[in-house]
């Protein structure tokens, strides 16, 4: 799934779980500083959405 941010952020809008995502996205972004930021919201997005 290759999305843009706006994508993302619009789709866990969708779902009531934009704050969610986001607030998980500050943790992997800490972890991972090197990774592109549209790769981390897909990453913070495939986490929120499937759990």
């Amino acid at each position: 799934m290759s999305s843009t941010i706006e994508d993302i952020l619009f789709d866990a809008h969708k779902q009531n779980k934009r704050e969610e995502l986001l607030t998980f996205l500050e943790k992997i972004r800490q972890r991972n500083p090197d990774k592109e930021l549209a790769d981390l919201y897909q990453m913070a997005y495939e986490k929120v959405i499937n759990s």
